[in-house]
C-alpha cells in the first residue's frame, strides 16, 4: 500500500511540474504579445501623425520584444509564428527607412497587429 501511495504522489508531482512548465511558457508568450501590441499601437499613432523620429524609435523595439518569446511561439504555433514573421521584419525595416512611407508601413503594422491578436486569442 505504501508503494502505491508513493507512486501516485510521484506521478501527481511530475504532472504538476509539467503543467507548471506549460503555464510559464503561455504566461511568457501572453506578456510578450501584450507588450508588442502596446508597441504596435504606439507605432500606429506615430505613423498616422507622421512623426518619423518616433517611428524610428518605436519600430525597432518590436525585434527585442519578439526575440524574448518567439521560440515558444515557433514551437507551439508554427502557422502564427510564420504569419507574425511575415509582417514583423518588413515593419521593422520600414520603421528604419530614411523616408516614412505612411501607407505601406501602416498596412504592415496593421497586419502585424492582427496576427498578434490571433496569437493573443490562442494563448488565453
Amino acid at each position: 500500500m505504501n508503494k502505491l501511495t508513493s507512486l501516485v504522489l510521484a506521478i501527481g508531482l511530475g504532472g504538476s511540474l509539467i503543467l507548471a512548465g506549460c503555464s510559464s511558457d503561455n504566461s511568457k508568450v501572453s506578456e510578450g504579445v501584450s507588450q508588442m501590441l502596446d508597441t504596435t499601437e504606439q507605432l500606429s499613432k506615430a505613423i498616422d501623425s507622421g512623426d518619423q523620429a518616433k517611428v524610428k524609435k518605436v519600430g525597432p523595439q518590436l525585434e527585442d520584444q519578439w526575440s524574448s518569446f518567439e521560440d515558444d511561439v515557433k514551437k507551439d504555433n508554427k502557422e502564427l509564428y510564420e504569419k507574425i514573421e511575415k509582417y514583423l521584419d518588413p515593419t521593422i525595416a520600414g520603421s528604419e527607412a530614411a523616408t516614412l512611407d505612411k501607407e505601406a508601413l501602416g498596412s504592415l503594422n496593421d497586419h502585424l497587429t492582427g496576427a498578434l491578436k490571433e496569437l493573443e486569442e490562442k494563448t488565453k
